[in-house]
């Protein structure tokens, strides 16, 4: 064991949040890596049959198992504790029971919105939604005879999840008896596997598409429909007289994850997923360690596609419990339990949902990511990180005063995901790089505590850069966030002692950027030394 680690005690078994088809191949997945895992559906069944009975075949292994333990009418009432440690209130009915997790995956499914109005219809016998031509197909009632008018990709942006149910809806039409099928589209989305099979294989078996930019007329009189429309190709009016009009329904992120997000301490995006657009945490991370996402529960993803996520979501639940035995940093952030107050500050900016507190903040091992936020953000400098500890960071400024008699002096506080990657980059291609400038590596940008700035200057510093991922690219989430926040707030303060304000740079680089680093860099030495001339 290295020697800065130690080890700690994490719990293995593991909740399956969602019962769909996610869900079920996670919860296969995970008890095959040989943890003993609790599969939840809100709902009195799980994943159920489709059209090439895979899932029926998934469901049946997971029912097999002796290892997962399928909990329906289930929901989680509460969640308390951290990663290796979750204490979860699961409520079946009136009946509430606690267990204990080390890691839990959210598999939460869709739902979908009929979009009648963005067509002026109001649903009845004649206008039905795709749910509801799925459900008469699989029922086999839909009478034989009939023209069946399509409506998609008008009342929102088109995406290949809407479309293959419209395709395979077609499939499934091709055999009813002396049925004829139009697709007016807006915009056909075939980028998921097999869909352009599906497409052709509709337009041989008879299907018409008129695709156009602009929305169809429908009007309703009585029993008599008619859809008009100017078709692109023939440059002239066409119209159907369906006998039954299907509207498209849009696909959304279950209601339940806002619900979800709040006791999870993760985070929602703008549209309900609970997956941040940030590269670190694909394929199925979420922002707190030993909590992961898939399928449907993370983005606008397929059921393939989701059943294809309960593999990585395996690896990484492997990765993260082991044996149960967890090696962690023994030097992480410290809490100072003298300065401590219990304001709370550190719980609520930790974007790793690491901290708890009973008298005092407390960090959890397992959990804290060593990012540094809390401790720049503790108004009381209670808290201490490792090697960057606000002795550390003085020290190093103090260390490059004057940086050997060359000038202008400027400090770099560098992201070392990033902006010291930049740097090294920069001097190891041969880019101009100004003699003065002193690189002082941070674990991230959010430990750019503003004490770090002022002290800089105070030493005397020409300038001071900040040296952030990009938004969306940062390993802490909100670390690049918290940077360009105090930088605006410090360029306040240099602004009222009559420091210009390009003393201080905020500059987000990634790690192969080294001749932005140099161009931005070089600009400031230039800047400086015109002002000092």
């Amino acid at each position: 064991m290295n020697a800065d680690k130690k080890i700690i005690r994490i719990a293995t078994d593991v909740l399956v949040i969602g019962g769909g088809t996610a869900g079920v191949a996670a919860a296969n997945e995970v008890a095959g890596k040989g943890y003993k895992v609790v599969l939840t559906s809100k709902e009195d069944k799980v994943a159920q049959e489709t059209k090439n009975g895979v899932i029926a075949d998934m469901v049946a292994k997971a029912e097999a198992n002796a290892d997962i333990e399928i909990m329906k009418n289930t929901v989680v009432a509460k969640v308390m504790g951290v990663p290796g440690d979750f204490a979860v209130t699961l409520k079946t009915g009136d009946k509430a029971v606690e267990r204990k997790f080390g890691a839990i995956v959210v598999a939460t499914g869709l739902t979908t919105k009929v979009l009648n109005d963005a067509y002026g219809l109001e649903l009845g016998p004649k206008v039905i939604s795709q749910s509801q031509l799925e459900a008469l197909l699989a029922q086999g009632k839909l009478e034989s005879g009939k023209t069946v008018a399509f409506l998609v990709g008008f009342g929102q942006d088109g995406n290949p999840l809407v479309m293959e149910r419209v395709l395979d809806s077609l499939t499934a039409l091709g055999k009813v008896a002396e049925t004829d099928a139009y697709v007016f589209v807006g915009d056909i989305k075939l980028a998921a596997d097999g869909l352009d099979q599906l497409y052709a294989q509709a337009r041989q078996e008879g299907v018409i598409y008129f695709k156009t930019t602009d929305a169809p007329k429908v009007s309703v009189d009585g029993d008599a429909m008619c859809i008009s429309i100017l078709d692109p190709v023939l440059r002239q009016q066409v119209e159907v007289a369906p006998d039954l009009i299907v509207v498209e329904e849009a696909i959304l992120a279950d209601e339940d994850n806002a619900a979800l997000a709040e006791p999870l301490q993760i985070e929602a995006d703008k549209n309900g997923f609970l997956q941040p657009d940030n590269v670190h945490y694909f394929p199925v991370k979420s922002t707190r360690l030993g909590i992961f996402v898939a399928g449907a529960a993370r983005d606008l993803l397929s059921v393939e596609q989701g059943i294809q996520d309960a593999g990585n979501v395996a690896l990484e639940v492997k990765k993260f419990l082991g044996d149960g035995n967890l090696e962690v940093p023994s030097n992480t952030a410290f809490v100072d339990v003298d300065k401590c107050t219990v304001c709370l500050t550190c719980y609520r900016c930790c974007p790793h949902g690491a901290i708890f507190w009973d008298s005092r903040a407390i960090i959890a091992e397992a959990a804290c990511q060593g990012c540094g936020i809390c401790a720049s953000e503790c108004p009381n400098d209670a808290i201490q990180l490792g090697d960057y500890a606000d002795e550390a960071m003085a020290k190093a400024i103090q260390d490059g005063q004057g940086t050997s008699g060359k000038s202008p002096w400027i400090v770099a506080f560098c992201c070392k995901n990033s902006g010291l990657e930049a740097v090294n980059m920069a001097k190891t291609f041969g880019y101009r790089v100004p003699a003065g400038l002193q690189a002082i590596e941070v674990p991230c940008a959010g430990k750019i505590d503003m004490d770090y700035v002022m002290d800089a200057f105070v030493q005397g510093a020409d300038g001071v850069m900040l040296l952030t991922c990009h938004n969306g690219n940062c390993k802490s989430d909100k670390g690049a966030l918290y940077a360009s926040w105090r930088a605006a707030e410090i360029k306040k303060m240099l602004a009222s002692v009559g420091l210009p304000e390009d003393r201080l740079v905020c500059a987000s680089l990634a790690n192969n950027m080294g001749r932005k680093f140099s161009e931005i860099s070089v600009e400031m030495e230039r800047s400086i030394k015109k002002a000092s001339s």
